[in-house]
């Protein structure tokens, strides 16, 4: 049902200049052909002109929010949407020449894991690298990572260092395990406390939080000033102010020590983990969200699921998430 189309190609046949680097991010987008012909009204960002599809592609490169775009080749209009429609039931009113693309947010060209002796995914682009994938860095003299850097992402320089997208990892574990980091970073994974700390120690970080529900909506959360305390101080989590489409549902939180199964920092006459929820994370009393509470494989609505309350306002089970910092 779906054709990848590799779009470097096509801007070596357009007529006018192209920002090439931002189509980077639509390598590996994917043309919806459930869409074919039909208009869609939900879910879109904006509306303008553009002359051909790669340019409407461009227009789109630089929108956090966007995730997929359509464009009518009669008229030229280009829409762009901060929902990715892949497998999504088709909705919209019958209208010839649209066509649809569920955008890739990141290039992903090479196979191998590049041992860059860099500090972070910043000093990684740095060295001339420009495609997200895996990389070997080394937030301290001791410490050694495999962890995915995402060089795309508004101007790139991100290192993930949570991701969820599958269930395949187990995050309902105990503080050695948080401290230490665990899972895959091809899939899922939690870099780890200790990692975390010196990655955001000389601090002026920013955290980019990236989540989609299982309707295929993406929305982002944006702090300035990230960074979390040493172990002594039970990696208190600080930042300053937010912006983003997902709403501040860090806001509670902020201040508070990390807590797991093990270990109760929380500030509740109960322990949040594991009373409400199921993974490790930073609580109050308890908090308004839990990126790191149990996967489930649908929206399910529960205290115990990985969710962003203000994002829907429930606590609706996401289907993927990155949290990155720079």
């Amino acid at each position: 049902m779906y054709r990848i189309y590799n779009f470097a190609v096509l801007v070596i046949y357009s007529t006018y200049l192209i920002n090439i680097s931002a189509l980077k991010r639509f390598r590996n987008s994917k043309r919806n052909v459930q869409y074919e012909n039909v208009y869609k009204s939900v879910n879109v960002l904006w509306m303008v002109k553009r002359r051909s599809v790669i340019a409407c592609f461009t227009s789109c490169a630089d929108d956090i929010n966007c995730w997929s775009v359509a464009f009518n080749k009669n008229d030229g209009r280009c829409q762009a949407f901060n929902r990715d429609f892949t497998n999504q039931p088709v909705k919209g009113i019958p209208e010839n020449e649209w066509t649809h693309y569920d955008v890739s947010p990141v290039t992903v060209c090479k196979t191998v894991t590049p041992n860059t002796q860099a500090k972070n995914c910043s000093e990684v682009q740095s060295q001339g690298h420009s495609c997200s994938g895996v990389y070997t860095i080394y937030p301290s003299v001791d410490i050694q990572k495999d962890v995915w850097c995402d060089l795309q992402t508004i101007e790139g320089r991100w290192t993930v260092f949570q991701q969820r997208k599958d269930g395949s990892v187990n995050f309902y574990r105990r503080w050695s395990d948080y401290e230490q980091g665990f899972g895959d970073p091809n899939t899922e994974y939690w870099i780890g406390n200790e990692a975390l700390y010196q990655l955001t120690l000389s601090g002026g970080n920013e955290l980019l939080i990236l989540m989609q529900t299982w309707d295929g909506v993406w929305k982002y959360a944006h702090y300035t000033d990230f960074y979390i305390g040493p172990k002594n101080d039970n990696y208190r989590l600080h930042f300053s102010e937010y912006s983003g489409s997902a709403g501040n549902s860090l806001f509670y939180q902020v201040g508070y020590q990390f807590s797991t199964l093990d270990t109760d920092n929380d500030v509740s006459g109960v322990s949040c983990n594991p009373k409400y929820h199921k993974g490790g994370f930073w609580f109050s009393a308890c908090g308004s969200s839990d990126l790191n509470g149990y996967y489930y494989q649908s929206g399910i609505i529960s205290n115990d699921s990985c969710h962003w309350w203000t994002f829907t306002e429930y606590r609706e089970s996401l289907k993927t998430i990155y949290m990155m910092v720079r």
